[in-house]
């Protein structure tokens, strides 16, 4: 790619949409489901891995030394190996949508950083399907997590570029029930493939050739994706002015300059930092519960066939997910305020990890019911969130900026997360409560969803729509 072809400059102070970019007219459903169904196959290779495949493929590689899955030794191989994975692609967000924003191709802004990601995961499917030692694995796990850092931090600058005002809460709405059904698909495909994984008995080989089907299934959803997204959605022309000034600058030059102002700027906007921690919290209280679930129906309620049950027990919260995703995102753009949507629904979130937290093995059962609770609370959140973060960026000319230091709230409790549960798992284990390690867990994480509800109360959604 030329970048002598990226020369946008920043050094002048904007509002909303300039002038160099044309005015978004509004997006019909058949526009709304091109632009969006690219979040289908992210999720669909994405949702299950950390609830289930990988703490499934951890049996290879750390068996049990008490005889029961969800030992201390393999929580903590977990929290790492997720860690590792994790910090490798850290800076990748908001290196990728500086780059983004400036960039000046006729094929789009944003597209070409959508082919490069989708490239990445692809190269790591090869890793994952041959897997026979943790190198490998965490090399394709490393690779995954890459290729989706530089992927989506282009992939979703495409909302605000793309979709009107008035539009953001259906948008948002799209965003979130695509996101959900790629949850549902693939936690179903990954009960049909693992879910013959129990306590008493199992086979490595169908471990890993059923693991391998997991990401070969993924690998064609993403390409299919990627195709539609890159051949159907049009960006909008991108006019830019060259200075005398920059025209002269090296590129490594310009870069600096404005992933400088792209770190800065967003922390000079009070609702993006209150959306900002508000969300990485939401994400810890999600990382911690995702991460330690399937050990937790193993090691916890002893349950044979803890594979099958994590993946039915999701699949059920997330169905629920899917309306209320599509309808609280409409419902959005006609109310004055999202923040109190959000509250509730990450309240809705907390209740059912609470749940886990005090629930008995005799009494399980309670959990089904609690599943479609938080699946309610998840949809309306995702749908929602997605809205008031856009509303909360400081300008849209440079959402790429802006929403790659929001990735970070994605990142950075994909690394606290693994560490804090494997942490609290570890020192219980060490009294010999291992169980009660896997609630504190679950405790911790409830706490997290709460102090969030309460404070996106704060932002300030009235007077950003007045300004």
């Amino acid at each position: 790619m030329s970048y002598e072809r990226i020369s946008h400059s920043i050094t002048e102070p904007m509002k909303g949409m300039s002038s160099g970019m044309k005015q978004v007219s509004r997006l019909s459903i058949r526009e709304q489901l091109v632009l969006n169904v690219l979040w289908f196959s992210i999720n669909l290779q994405y949702a299950a891995l950390l609830p289930v495949v990988i703490p499934t493929q951890i049996l290879l590689f750390v068996p049990s030394g008490s005889g029961q899955v969800g030992d201390a030794q393999q929580a903590t191989f977990l929290g790492w190996l997720s860690t590792i994975a994790s910090v490798i692609s850290l800076c990748m967000p908001p290196l990728v949508g500086t780059l983004s924003d400036h960039t000046t191709l006729k094929f789009g802004r944003r597209r070409p950083y959508i082919a490069i990601g989708g490239l990445l995961l692809l190269c790591s499917t090869p890793f994952l399907v041959s897997s026979i030692n943790v190198f490998i694995f965490l090399i394709g796990l490393s690779l995954l997590h890459l290729g989706n850092n530089v992927l989506t931090p282009a992939y979703q600058s495409l909302v605000p570029d793309l979709v009107p005002k008035d539009q953001r809460g259906e948008a948002s709405g799209y965003v979130g029930g695509m996101t959900i059904l790629g949850n549902v698909a693939s936690l179903g495909l990954a009960a049909i493939l693992l879910g013959g994984t129990n306590q008493n008995s199992y086979s490595r080989s169908v471990i890993r050739a059923h693991a391998s089907i997991y990401y070969i299934v993924g690998a064609i959803g993403l390409v299919l994706a990627i195709l539609i997204t890159l051949v159907f959605v049009r960006e909008r022309p991108h006019a830019t002015e060259k200075s005398s000034l920059e025209s002269g600058e090296r590129f490594l030059t310009r870069f600096a300059r404005w992933f400088e102002h792209g770190w800065k700027t967003p922390w000079h906007s009070y609702n993006f930092v209150v959306v900002f921690l508000t969300r990485s919290s939401i994400m810890l209280g999600l990382a911690l519960f995702m991460t330690y679930v399937e050990y937790y129906f193993a090691r916890v309620q002893h349950i044979t066939n803890f594979v099958q049950v994590t993946a039915i027990v999701a699949v059920l919260a997330l169905g629920g997910g899917v309306v209320s995703g599509v309808i609280f995102g409409i419902l959005s753009d006609h109310l004055k305020r999202r923040a109190p949507v959000v509250c509730v629904a990450t309240l809705c979130m907390s209740l059912a990890s609470l749940a886990f937290v005090i629930t008995s093995a005799n009494l399980i059962n309670w959990l089904w019911p609690l599943g479609v609770v938080f699946g309610l609370g998840y949809g309306a959140y995702t749908s929602v969130d997605w809205a008031l973060s856009v509303d909360a960026l400081p300008s849209l000319e440079e959402a790429g900026e802006s929403l790659g230091v929001w990735n970070a709230t994605m990142n950075l409790p994909a690394i606290i997360a693994p560490l804090l549960g494997s942490l609290i798992i570890n020192i219980a284990d060490r009294f010999g409560q291992i169980a009660l390690g896997y609630r504190l867990v679950f405790l911790v994480a409830s706490i997290f969803l709460i102090v969030a509800a309460i404070s996106v109360l704060f932002v300030r959604e009235k007077q950003e729509k007045q300004a």
